[in-house]
């Protein structure tokens, strides 16, 4: 697995035109013998692609929050049915 091919993954699973990013995100994996979880701290140490654990989708750094380990847009639809 080279950088270049670790970019185009991380490139692949942002993109609004792949259909399937988990089993694409999980394809490679075991195509190139890694584990889920290395891949993924992989990607987003290095990569600018970070996994969403509501919605499964990727995103880059502005689209992701830490703290909820969760997209932006995740957080915020959760956030709407709140009352305070």
């Amino acid at each position: 697995m080279t950088n270049e091919e670790l970019i185009d993954l991380a490139n692949e699973l942002k993109s609004d035109e792949t259909r399937n990013p988990t089993g694409v995100f999980e394809a490679f994996a075991k195509n190139n013998n890694i584990s889920q979880e290395e891949l993924e701290q992989l990607l987003s140490k290095k990569y600018d692609c970070f996994k969403c654990e509501s919605c499964h989708s990727f995103y880059c750094y502005d689209e992701y929050s830490y703290f909820d380990e969760e997209c932006i847009y995740c957080c915020n639809s959760e956030d709407d049915g709140e009352e305070f």
